[in-house]
């Protein structure tokens, strides 16, 4: 093996390595932009979560208030036909 012969087997290698470094570097930016991605969604569907829960609340209070109204037209109809 000549001493050109290694240098330029050397430099190959050079270039593999800053590519494999490059690579990693863009596959890290990849992973934190993912990983921003997820948290951001993981933060909407807990809102939405809680969104939906205090929604379910609202409805469940305003069932009872119609039904509460409900029940005292029902008991004033009852009384006027006795």
């Amino acid at each position: 093996m000549t001493l050109e012969s290694l240098m330029e087997i050397l430099e190959s290698l050079d270039q593999r390595v800053e590519g494999l470094v490059n690579q990693n570097r863009d596959l890290q930016l990849e992973r934190d932009s993912l990983r921003k991605a997820l948290d951001d969604s993981e933060r909407q569907r807990e809102d939405l979560a809680e969104q939906i829960s205090s929604q379910d609340d609202n409805r469940a209070e305003i069932r009872n208030r119609i039904q509460a109204i409900i029940d005292k037209i029902e008991r004033m109809e009852s009384d006027s036909e006795q």
